[in-house]
Protein backbone atom coordinates (compact mmCIF):
# COMPACT_ATOMS: atom_id res chain seq x y z
CA UNK A 1 0.00 0.00 0.00
CA UNK A 2 1.22 3.46 -0.81
CA UNK A 3 0.33 7.03 -0.01
CA UNK A 4 1.40 10.53 -0.89
CA UNK A 5 1.60 13.75 1.00
CA UNK A 6 1.12 17.06 -0.77
CA UNK A 7 1.60 20.42 0.89
CA UNK A 8 0.16 23.65 -0.31
CA UNK A 9 0.72 27.28 0.47
CA UNK A 10 -2.52 29.16 0.88
CA UNK A 11 -2.51 32.94 0.39
CA UNK A 12 -5.32 35.31 1.15
CA UNK A 13 -4.39 37.89 -1.47
CA UNK A 14 -1.02 37.11 -3.04
CA UNK A 15 1.48 34.37 -3.92
CA UNK A 16 4.02 32.97 -1.47
CA UNK A 17 6.34 29.96 -1.47
CA UNK A 18 6.38 26.88 0.75
CA UNK A 19 8.98 24.12 0.84
CA UNK A 20 7.55 21.06 2.51
CA UNK A 21 6.99 17.33 2.57
CA UNK A 22 5.29 16.42 -0.69
CA UNK A 23 4.42 18.58 -3.66
CA UNK A 24 4.12 22.37 -3.49
CA UNK A 25 1.36 24.37 -5.05
CA UNK A 26 1.30 28.07 -5.77
CA UNK A 27 -1.67 30.36 -6.34
CA UNK A 28 0.12 31.20 -9.57
CA UNK A 29 1.65 28.69 -11.98
CA UNK A 30 5.23 29.24 -10.77
CA UNK A 31 7.33 26.06 -10.41
CA UNK A 32 8.53 25.90 -6.79
CA UNK A 33 11.56 24.19 -5.28
CA UNK A 34 11.52 21.80 -2.34
CA UNK A 35 15.05 21.66 -0.93
CA UNK A 36 14.44 19.72 2.26
CA UNK A 37 11.94 17.52 4.08
CA UNK A 38 12.20 15.34 7.17
CA UNK A 39 10.06 12.90 9.11
CA UNK A 40 10.01 10.58 12.07
CA UNK A 41 8.15 7.31 11.52
CA UNK A 42 7.20 5.18 14.52
CA UNK A 43 5.97 1.74 13.51
CA UNK A 44 4.74 -0.99 15.83
CA UNK A 45 2.26 -3.85 15.42
CA UNK A 46 0.86 -2.58 12.13
CA UNK A 47 0.35 0.99 13.35
CA UNK A 48 2.26 3.85 11.78
CA UNK A 49 2.72 7.23 13.41
CA UNK A 50 4.04 9.81 10.98
CA UNK A 51 5.61 13.04 12.27
CA UNK A 52 5.92 15.34 9.26
CA UNK A 53 7.94 18.53 9.04
CA UNK A 54 9.18 20.54 6.08
CA UNK A 55 11.16 23.65 5.35
CA UNK A 56 9.36 26.55 3.74
CA UNK A 57 9.78 30.23 2.99
CA UNK A 58 7.23 33.03 3.10
CA UNK A 59 8.12 36.50 1.77
CA UNK A 60 8.26 39.31 4.31
CA UNK A 61 4.96 40.95 3.48
CA UNK A 62 2.22 42.50 5.52
CA UNK A 63 -0.43 40.16 4.17
CA UNK A 64 -0.57 37.05 6.31
CA UNK A 65 -0.15 33.74 4.52
CA UNK A 66 -1.27 30.33 5.66
CA UNK A 67 0.20 26.93 5.01
CA UNK A 68 -1.88 23.88 4.16
CA UNK A 69 -1.30 20.16 4.01
CA UNK A 70 -3.15 17.50 2.02
CA UNK A 71 -2.26 14.00 3.23
CA UNK A 72 -3.72 10.83 1.70
CA UNK A 73 -4.12 8.09 4.34
CA UNK A 74 -5.60 4.58 4.10
CA UNK A 75 -8.10 5.12 6.93
CA UNK A 76 -9.42 7.84 9.19
CA UNK A 77 -6.38 8.82 11.27
CA UNK A 78 -5.77 10.06 14.76
CA UNK A 79 -4.36 13.58 14.48
CA UNK A 80 -1.97 15.59 16.64
CA UNK A 81 0.68 18.27 16.49
CA UNK A 82 3.40 19.79 18.65
CA UNK A 83 5.21 23.14 18.75
CA UNK A 84 7.91 23.76 16.16
CA UNK A 85 10.57 24.54 18.77
CA UNK A 86 10.01 21.21 20.54
CA UNK A 87 10.15 19.40 17.19
CA UNK A 88 13.52 21.08 16.61
CA UNK A 89 14.74 19.65 19.91
CA UNK A 90 13.48 16.13 19.14
CA UNK A 91 15.01 16.04 15.66
CA UNK A 92 18.20 17.47 17.13
CA UNK A 93 18.38 14.61 19.63
CA UNK A 94 17.74 12.09 16.86
CA UNK A 95 20.53 13.68 14.83
CA UNK A 96 22.99 13.44 17.73
CA UNK A 97 21.96 9.80 18.33
CA UNK A 98 22.68 8.92 14.69
CA UNK A 99 25.56 11.27 13.87
CA UNK A 100 28.26 9.80 11.61
CA UNK A 101 31.78 9.00 12.63
CA UNK A 102 33.93 11.66 10.98
CA UNK A 103 37.65 11.42 10.29
CA UNK A 104 39.22 14.78 9.46
CA UNK A 105 42.67 14.41 7.91
CA UNK A 106 43.30 18.10 8.45
CA UNK A 107 42.83 17.61 12.19
CA UNK A 108 45.17 14.61 12.16
CA UNK A 109 47.89 16.62 10.42
CA UNK A 110 47.55 19.47 12.93
CA UNK A 111 47.72 16.98 15.78
CA UNK A 112 50.86 15.32 14.34
CA UNK A 113 52.55 18.70 13.87
CA UNK A 114 51.71 19.74 17.42
CA UNK A 115 53.04 16.49 18.87
CA UNK A 116 56.17 16.78 16.74
CA UNK A 117 56.82 20.33 17.91
CA UNK A 118 56.26 19.32 21.52
CA UNK A 119 58.66 16.42 21.17
CA UNK A 120 61.33 18.57 19.52
CA UNK A 121 60.96 21.26 22.18
CA UNK A 122 61.23 18.77 25.03
CA UNK A 123 64.33 17.16 23.49
CA UNK A 124 65.96 20.56 23.02
CA UNK A 125 65.37 21.48 26.67
CA UNK A 126 66.76 18.14 27.83
CA UNK A 127 69.88 18.56 25.68
CA UNK A 128 70.38 22.05 27.08
CA UNK A 129 70.27 20.78 30.66
CA UNK A 130 72.53 17.79 30.03
CA UNK A 131 74.94 19.47 27.62
CA UNK A 132 77.82 18.84 30.03
CA UNK A 133 77.52 15.07 29.71
CA UNK A 134 76.19 14.79 26.16
CA UNK A 135 78.49 15.68 23.25
CA UNK A 136 76.73 18.35 21.16
CA UNK A 137 77.70 20.39 18.09
CA UNK A 138 79.43 23.71 18.68
CA UNK A 139 76.61 25.81 17.19
CA UNK A 140 74.22 24.21 19.69
CA UNK A 141 76.47 25.05 22.63
CA UNK A 142 76.85 28.67 21.47
CA UNK A 143 73.06 29.15 21.15
CA UNK A 144 72.00 26.97 24.05
CA UNK A 145 70.20 29.76 26.00
CA UNK A 146 68.34 30.99 22.92
CA UNK A 147 67.30 27.46 21.96
CA UNK A 148 66.05 26.74 25.47
CA UNK A 149 63.91 29.91 25.52
CA UNK A 150 62.59 29.17 22.03
CA UNK A 151 61.65 25.64 23.12
CA UNK A 152 59.81 26.92 26.17
CA UNK A 153 57.86 29.40 24.01
CA UNK A 154 57.08 26.57 21.57
CA UNK A 155 55.69 24.42 24.38
CA UNK A 156 53.53 27.30 25.56
CA UNK A 157 52.27 27.87 22.01
CA UNK A 158 51.51 24.16 21.59
CA UNK A 159 49.56 24.17 24.85
CA UNK A 160 47.44 27.17 23.75
CA UNK A 161 46.81 25.83 20.22
CA UNK A 162 46.09 22.34 21.52
CA UNK A 163 43.62 23.66 24.09
CA UNK A 164 41.55 25.52 21.51
CA UNK A 165 41.95 22.71 18.98
CA UNK A 166 40.41 20.10 21.28
CA UNK A 167 37.72 22.55 22.44
CA UNK A 168 36.66 22.94 18.80
CA UNK A 169 36.71 19.17 18.24
CA UNK A 170 34.44 18.49 21.24
CA UNK A 171 30.78 18.29 20.10
CA UNK A 172 28.19 20.59 21.73
CA UNK A 173 25.73 19.01 23.10
CA UNK A 174 -17.52 20.28 1.59
CA UNK A 175 -18.92 20.49 -1.87
CA UNK A 176 -20.76 17.99 -4.12
CA UNK A 177 -19.02 14.63 -4.15
CA UNK A 178 -16.85 15.40 -1.07
CA UNK A 179 -17.73 14.24 2.44
CA UNK A 180 -16.14 15.85 5.50
CA UNK A 181 -15.92 12.92 7.91
CA UNK A 182 -13.97 14.63 10.68
CA UNK A 183 -13.03 18.12 11.86
CA UNK A 184 -10.49 18.84 14.58
CA UNK A 185 -8.27 21.59 15.96
CA UNK A 186 -4.70 20.52 16.92
CA UNK A 187 -1.86 22.85 17.76
CA UNK A 188 -1.73 25.58 15.12
CA UNK A 189 -3.85 23.57 12.64
CA UNK A 190 -7.49 23.44 11.66
CA UNK A 191 -7.90 19.94 10.25
CA UNK A 192 -10.57 18.29 8.11
CA UNK A 193 -10.58 14.67 6.98
CA UNK A 194 -12.42 14.34 3.67
CA UNK A 195 -13.39 11.53 1.38
CA UNK A 196 -14.57 11.48 -2.22
CA UNK A 197 -15.49 8.96 -4.88
CA UNK A 198 -14.39 11.20 -7.73
CA UNK A 199 -11.06 13.00 -8.18
CA UNK A 200 -12.66 15.84 -10.19
CA UNK A 201 -15.00 16.61 -7.28
CA UNK A 202 -12.14 16.41 -4.80
CA UNK A 203 -9.87 18.70 -6.84
CA UNK A 204 -12.71 21.18 -7.29
CA UNK A 205 -13.32 21.20 -3.53
CA UNK A 206 -9.64 21.71 -2.76
CA UNK A 207 -9.28 24.50 -5.33
CA UNK A 208 -12.38 26.17 -3.89
CA UNK A 209 -10.55 26.16 -0.58
CA UNK A 210 -7.54 27.92 -2.18
CA UNK A 211 -5.48 24.86 -3.08
CA UNK A 212 -4.08 24.73 -6.59
CA UNK A 213 -3.86 21.45 -8.49
CA UNK A 214 -2.76 20.60 -12.01
CA UNK A 215 -3.77 17.85 -14.42
CA UNK A 216 -0.67 15.89 -13.46
CA UNK A 217 -2.12 15.31 -9.98
CA UNK A 218 -5.40 13.69 -11.08
CA UNK A 219 -3.91 10.24 -11.60
CA UNK A 220 -2.50 10.26 -8.08
CA UNK A 221 -5.87 11.12 -6.56
CA UNK A 222 -7.58 8.48 -8.72
CA UNK A 223 -5.20 5.88 -7.33
CA UNK A 224 -6.03 6.71 -3.72
CA UNK A 225 -9.76 7.07 -4.34
CA UNK A 226 -9.90 3.67 -6.06
CA UNK A 227 -8.49 2.14 -2.86
CA UNK A 228 -10.95 3.97 -0.60
CA UNK A 229 -8.39 6.28 1.00
CA UNK A 230 -9.30 9.56 2.67
CA UNK A 231 -7.44 12.88 2.75
CA UNK A 232 -6.32 14.99 5.68
CA UNK A 233 -6.56 18.71 4.88
CA UNK A 234 -4.88 20.94 7.46
CA UNK A 235 -4.50 24.74 7.48
CA UNK A 236 -2.25 26.76 9.76
CA UNK A 237 -4.46 29.04 11.82
CA UNK A 238 -2.46 30.09 14.89
CA UNK A 239 -4.21 31.77 17.79
CA UNK A 240 -3.08 35.12 19.19
CA UNK A 241 -1.53 33.53 22.27
CA UNK A 242 0.68 31.14 20.29
CA UNK A 243 4.30 32.27 20.10
CA UNK A 244 6.17 32.44 16.81
CA UNK A 245 8.64 29.73 17.85
CA UNK A 246 5.69 27.38 18.36
CA UNK A 247 4.58 28.01 14.76
CA UNK A 248 7.92 28.02 12.95
CA UNK A 249 11.44 27.21 14.12
CA UNK A 250 14.49 27.52 11.86
CA UNK A 251 12.25 27.70 8.80
CA UNK A 252 10.38 24.51 9.69
CA UNK A 253 6.66 24.61 10.43
CA UNK A 254 5.18 22.84 13.44
CA UNK A 255 4.82 19.17 12.50
CA UNK A 256 1.58 17.43 11.71
CA UNK A 257 1.29 14.02 13.37
CA UNK A 258 -0.90 11.26 11.95
CA UNK A 259 -1.47 7.75 13.27
CA UNK A 260 -3.21 5.05 11.25
CA UNK A 261 -3.19 1.31 10.64
CA UNK A 262 -0.88 0.21 7.87
CA UNK A 263 0.60 -3.08 6.71
CA UNK A 264 4.14 -1.67 6.54
CA UNK A 265 5.79 1.71 7.08
CA UNK A 266 5.85 3.96 4.03
CA UNK A 267 6.98 7.45 3.13
CA UNK A 268 5.31 9.37 0.27
CA UNK A 269 7.28 10.91 -2.56
CA UNK A 270 5.11 10.47 -5.69
CA UNK A 271 3.51 13.91 -5.68
CA UNK A 272 6.85 15.43 -4.81
CA UNK A 273 8.30 13.84 -7.92
CA UNK A 274 5.74 15.47 -10.21
CA UNK A 275 7.40 18.81 -9.47
CA UNK A 276 10.42 17.71 -11.55
CA UNK A 277 13.05 18.86 -9.06
CA UNK A 278 15.53 17.19 -6.73
CA UNK A 279 14.48 16.76 -3.09
CA UNK A 280 16.59 16.14 -0.03
CA UNK A 281 14.86 13.63 2.24
CA UNK A 282 15.75 12.75 5.82
CA UNK A 283 13.81 9.98 7.57
CA UNK A 284 14.24 8.63 11.08
CA UNK A 285 12.62 5.21 11.55
CA UNK A 286 11.89 4.07 15.12
CA UNK A 287 10.90 0.41 15.37
CA UNK A 288 11.85 -2.74 17.28
CA UNK A 289 14.38 -3.92 14.69
CA UNK A 290 16.55 -2.79 11.81
CA UNK A 291 14.74 -1.73 8.61
CA UNK A 292 15.69 -1.16 4.99
CA UNK A 293 14.08 0.42 1.93
CA UNK A 294 15.96 -1.31 -0.84
CA UNK A 295 18.03 1.16 -2.82
CA UNK A 296 15.62 4.08 -2.43
CA UNK A 297 17.54 5.91 0.32
CA UNK A 298 20.99 5.44 1.79
CA UNK A 299 21.19 4.04 5.30
CA UNK A 300 23.22 6.45 7.45
CA UNK A 301 22.74 4.90 10.89
CA UNK A 302 21.30 1.77 12.47
CA UNK A 303 21.46 1.03 16.15
CA UNK A 304 20.06 1.55 19.60
CA UNK A 305 17.92 4.62 20.09
CA UNK A 306 18.96 6.97 22.86
CA UNK A 307 17.14 6.72 26.15
CA UNK A 308 14.19 9.11 26.60
CA UNK A 309 14.51 10.64 23.10
CA UNK A 310 11.04 9.53 22.04
CA UNK A 311 9.58 10.36 25.45
CA UNK A 312 9.96 14.04 24.58
CA UNK A 313 7.20 13.55 21.99
CA UNK A 314 4.68 13.12 24.81
CA UNK A 315 5.65 16.34 26.58
CA UNK A 316 3.92 18.97 24.42
CA UNK A 317 1.97 16.99 21.84
CA UNK A 318 -1.64 18.10 21.50
CA UNK A 319 -3.91 16.38 22.41
CA UNK A 320 -2.04 15.57 25.62
CA UNK A 321 -2.96 11.88 25.71
CA UNK A 322 -2.01 11.16 22.08
CA UNK A 323 1.14 9.22 22.96
CA UNK A 324 0.90 6.32 25.38
CA UNK A 325 4.03 4.67 26.83
CA UNK A 326 3.52 1.64 24.59
CA UNK A 327 3.49 3.89 21.50
CA UNK A 328 7.02 5.03 22.29
CA UNK A 329 8.43 1.59 23.16
CA UNK A 330 10.77 1.47 20.16
CA UNK A 331 14.33 0.34 20.77
CA UNK A 332 15.91 0.52 17.30
CA UNK A 333 16.63 3.63 15.22
CA UNK A 334 17.47 3.82 11.53
CA UNK A 335 18.39 6.99 9.70
CA UNK A 336 17.99 7.36 5.92
CA UNK A 337 19.03 10.39 3.93
CA UNK A 338 19.52 11.23 0.24
CA UNK A 339 18.82 13.75 -2.48
CA UNK A 340 16.35 12.14 -4.89
CA UNK A 341 15.78 13.31 -8.46
CA UNK A 342 12.23 13.32 -9.78
CA UNK A 343 12.96 10.17 -11.80
CA UNK A 344 13.39 8.22 -8.55
CA UNK A 345 10.15 9.44 -6.97
CA UNK A 346 7.63 7.64 -9.17
CA UNK A 347 6.79 5.26 -6.29
CA UNK A 348 6.50 5.84 -2.58
CA UNK A 349 9.27 4.59 -0.30
CA UNK A 350 8.32 1.47 1.62
CA UNK A 351 10.30 -0.08 4.46
CA UNK A 352 10.73 -3.77 5.31
CA UNK A 353 12.63 -5.59 8.10
CA UNK A 354 16.31 -6.07 7.42
CA UNK A 355 17.87 -9.52 7.39
CA UNK A 356 19.85 -8.77 10.55
CA UNK A 357 20.14 -6.23 13.36
CA UNK A 358 23.82 -5.44 12.83
CA UNK A 359 24.49 -1.87 13.94
CA UNK A 360 25.83 0.59 11.40
CA UNK A 361 27.33 4.05 11.67
CA UNK A 362 28.23 6.13 8.65
CA UNK A 363 31.93 7.02 8.45
CA UNK A 364 32.79 10.26 6.70
CA UNK A 365 36.35 11.06 5.67
CA UNK A 366 37.04 14.65 4.73
CA UNK A 367 39.60 17.41 5.00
Amino acid sequence: MKYNISIFLLLLTMTAQVMADGKMYWRESVPPKIPYQRALILFKDGTETLVLQSKYEIPKIETKASLGWVVPVPSEPQIASLPADLAKDIFGRLSMNSRPEVTLFGDIIVLVLLLGLVGLSVLTILFCHFSSVVPLPGWFMRNRSKLERLSLYSLLLCFIVGFFFFILLTPLSASPGVDVIKEQRVGIYNVKVVKSANSDDLIAWLNKNEFKFGKEDKAGFDSYISRGWCFVVANIKPTQDQKEQEIVSEGLAAPLILRFFHIQPVYPVVLTGTGNHDTEILIYMATSSKMNCGDRLTLRFAGKIGENILNHLAMETEPKDFFKPQDLACSYLCKFRDVLPASKMTQDITFTPASDNTPYQEHIVKW
